[in-house]
């Protein structure tokens, strides 16, 4: 399940506050949390929680606007972490999210600094794989450039975002995309690190937001063959984002109704 260690106004949880939360995740049966960046203490907070109740962390270097070079830092708050007896905690490293997507980098900016920070994570200790996460279209129009970097391929699918994907379709569309993200780069494992369905906001055609829907939706995901490589996100509803396209992205926090 996806986290992110934020309040309601967008303010850094405290400690306590992200042990709660993380606990719950435990209880409900996933076995990773996915953290998008080191920001608000993330690692030792979050990854520390996940150590005390049994889970992996998937930690993930964020890439914004600013580009590549800020998104080194994280690189060092990584190793820093990972050297104080913590490695085995981390099980998969995701070095930008929608970067390309974003138009924060291009692919061969991307690929290139996947290869070094995998050369850094690799000195410092880590044996486990790296990749990054775009939308199956931006992977599929890139993969010439990031398939020989990553050691597992990985996609954001996201069944809200197809106007021809109802709720009660939605296992079966992230199965089918999970297998053709695997395509993209034969050999290596297939990922979709975000996959979630929004509780409020406007249609997008056959994809209708809502408590019911949300329910349906993710508990058809979970029973899919992508379930066991399948982020569900989120874990609880983020009101310090905008609102995005048809009103939905505050909306997707599903941990209640699991």
């Amino acid at each position: 399940m996806s986290y992110t260690p934020y309040t309601t106004t967008g303010a850094c949880k405290t400690a306590d506050e992200v042990n709660s939360d993380i606990a719950q995740i435990a209880s409900i049966g996933f076995s990773s949390v996915r953290l998008y960046a080191t920001d608000c203490s993330g690692l030792p907070n979050v990854g520390g929680a996940c150590k005390n109740h049994g889970l992996k962390l998937i930690a993930g270097i964020f890439i914004d606007e600013s580009g590549i070079s800020k998104a080194s830092e994280q690189v060092s708050d990584i190793t820093s972490w990972g050297n104080q007896g913590n490695w085995d905690t981390i099980e998969m490293i995701v070095i930008g999210n929608e970067a390309i997507f974003n138009n924060y980098c291009t692919a061969e900016e991307l690929a290139g600094f996947i290869t070094s920070t995998k050369e850094t994570l690799k000195s410092a200790g880590y044996t486990g794989p790296c990749t990054t996460t775009e939308p199956l279209g931006t992977l599929m129009a890139n993969k010439g450039a990031i398939c020989g970097v990553v050691d597992v391929v990985a996609a954001n699918i996201q069944p809200f975002f197809n106007a021809a994907v109802s709720a009660s379709d939605a296992g079966s569309f992230v199965a089918s995309q999970l297998e053709l993200t695997g395509e993209q780069c034969p050999g290596k494992t297939a990922y979709n690190l975000e996959c979630g369905w929004p509780s409020n906001g406007s249609p997008n055609g056959e994809a209708v937001p809502g408590p019911e829907q949300q329910k349906e939706a993710i508990g058809g995901v979970l029973g899919s063959s992508a379930a066991s490589h399948t982020v569900i996100f989120s874990f609880e509803n983020d009101a310090w984002k905008g609102s995005g396209d048809y009103g939905v992205e505050p909306y997707f926090g599903c941990a209640d109704i699991l």
